[in-house]
């Protein structure tokens, strides 16, 4: 074999072992999963949501929280409750303390969580009684009222305090794992006689009965669709009249759909239908219509599809 033969015989070669080199490199990448740029195709269709927007109703300060009771929207700014039709028309509104954590409405009565104390008002605004936390060191979260009882979240002492409604202490509820509350997001809701608490640490929602029997969990840490993920989700809850269940998160904003066993239905709104940056969105429901909270504003929405 002359020389010029050879010296294409080992180009060959080398081009056979380079290419073979490449192909094996190709292979480990990929570990039999599809390139990144086929994974980013697929995962980044855009999201559109099942909801359309009929109207916003601004307000006149920050929105802190809201509740939702026939056919009013019950809202705290700054220092003062505002009650309005669903439409946004004022009905009143009147002075309270600046630092309430959460709102709830029962019967004729409004009740203003504070982080040491529960103070009780009428839709006219009167101081009719208030109670001083049962816990030294307390910071109340979120309050849920059924019939003659109240439930409180406790961040600082992680668990649910049960009061009777004129203020007695009756109980501290107790979570089988444990809650675990990063932060002062620590929710909590009644529906059918059931309550239902976030535990943010470890990505669950759990039921209890009114007793403060604890019933299951559902969620888990995870991001896919009916799980929650980053550091403390879910943030808030509610419950539609029909009984699903809807949870807002936090840092990636979304509002999922569930229904009654804690089965994910669907997404509601993400990040971009949201608009609030990395905060979550409280949120209430009733005949068909989603209120959805902003920084100034309540945003209405209607679903395509009345199924929950």
């Amino acid at each position: 074999m002359n020389k010029k033969v050879k010296i294409l015989v080992n180009i060959a070669i080398f081009i056979l072992v380079v290419g073979f080199v490449w192909m094996m490199i190709a292979s480990l990448k990929s570990d039999g999963k599809p390139s990144d740029a086929v994974f980013e195709t697929e995962q980044s269709a855009p999201f559109t949501s099942p909801c359309h927007q009929l109207y916003d109703i601004p307000l006149s300060g920050p929105l802190n929280r809201f509740e939702l009771k026939d056919d009013k929207l019950f809202v705290t700014l700054g220092d003062s409750v505002c009650i309005l039709t669903t439409e946004g028309e004022r009905v009143a509104a009147f002075k309270v303390a600046s630092d309430s954590r959460d709102i709830t409405v029962d019967t004729d009565e409004i009740f203003l969580l504070y982080p040491t104390s529960v103070k009780v008002y009428s839709f006219t605004g009167e101081l009719k009684r208030s109670f001083e936390a049962c816990s030294d060191n307390s910071a109340y979260c979120s309050i849920a009222v059924s019939g003659d009882h109240l439930f409180v979240t406790d961040a600082q002492n992680k668990n649910i305090c049960k009061y009777t409604r004129e203020g007695s202490f009756v109980k501290f509820i107790e979570s089988p794992r444990e809650f675990v509350v990063p932060h002062y997001s620590f929710d909590i809701d009644i529906w059918n006689d059931t309550v239902y608490c976030v535990n943010p640490g470890r990505h669950l929602i759990e039921s209890y009965t009114l007793e403060g029997d604890f019933i299951k969990e559902t969620g888990g840490p995870d991001g896919k669709d009916g799980f929650f993920s980053g550091c403390s989700n879910p943030s808030y809850i509610t419950f539609t009249p029909y009984g699903t269940m809807l949870a807002s998160d936090q840092g990636k904003p979304r509002i999922s759909l569930y229904d009654r066993n804690g089965n994910n239905l669907m997404q509601l709104f993400n990040v971009k239908n949201l608009g609030v940056g990395t905060e979550a969105s409280e949120i209430k429901a009733d005949k068909g219509l989603y209120f959805v909270g902003g920084k100034n504003r309540i945003v209405v929405y209607q679903k395509e599809k009345r199924n929950g």
